[in-house]
């Protein structure tokens, strides 16, 4: 699985421009969001491959979103199914992971999940892609071996920072940087 081709998508420009007219937030929002998310979403796909009760039902979904054209981010993402989004924000997450995520991100709960939700849908897709053909039982060592060889906050860091043409990109990159030190610590 290359997870630095799920992240150059899903933090692409276009991306972080679609997901912010979907969910009517600013593009450094959305930056902040998705750098506090993605590793958690990344961690809740691999606990849901993990446990025997919820693998199969992981491994459905992400080849149902597979299926999904993401070739053009900015169309996929203005017909994004925000409503789908947010189920799968809560199957991943839990319900209160939202509110963590804004506050992380220093924004406020409803405007962290809406972005998610516009996200969440991208997400599935782009992983699915990658893992077709796996099979539940091997879905879990898939993505876990992806987030031990992946370093996923280095990666998000360069993303972010790279992305942006704003002058305020290096402290947003550094306060992303920060922000996936502490967040990385407590998925460990």
């Amino acid at each position: 699985m290359d997870t630095s081709a799920i992240l150059k998508t899903l933090l692409g420009a276009s991306s972080i421009q679609g997901i912010g007219q979907a969910a009517n937030a600013n593009t450094d929002t959305v930056k902040n969001v998705l750098s506090a998310a993605v590793p958690m979403l990344l961690q809740g796909v691999s606990q849901q491959a993990n446990n025997s009760s919820t693998a199969q039902g992981i491994t459905q979904a992400l080849a149902d979103h597979a299926k999904a054209d993401t070739s053009n981010v900015a169309s996929f993402l203005k017909g994004v199914d925000l409503s789908d989004g947010a189920k799968i924000i809560t199957h991943l997450l839990g319900k209160n992971a939202t509110g963590e995520i804004a506050k992380a991100a220093g924004t406020t709960s409803s405007t962290a999940k809406s972005i998610l939700s516009a996200a969440a849908p991208l997400f599935m897709s782009l992983l699915g892609q990658q893992t077709s053909g796996t099979s539940a039982s091997s879905l879990g060592n898939l993505v876990t071996s992806a987030l031990g060889n992946a370093n996923v906050a280095s990666l998000i860091g360069g993303l972010l920072g790279g992305s942006s043409s704003s002058s305020g990109s290096s402290s947003n990159s550094s306060a992303a940087g920060s922000l996936l030190g502490g967040l990385m610590g407590l998925l460990k």
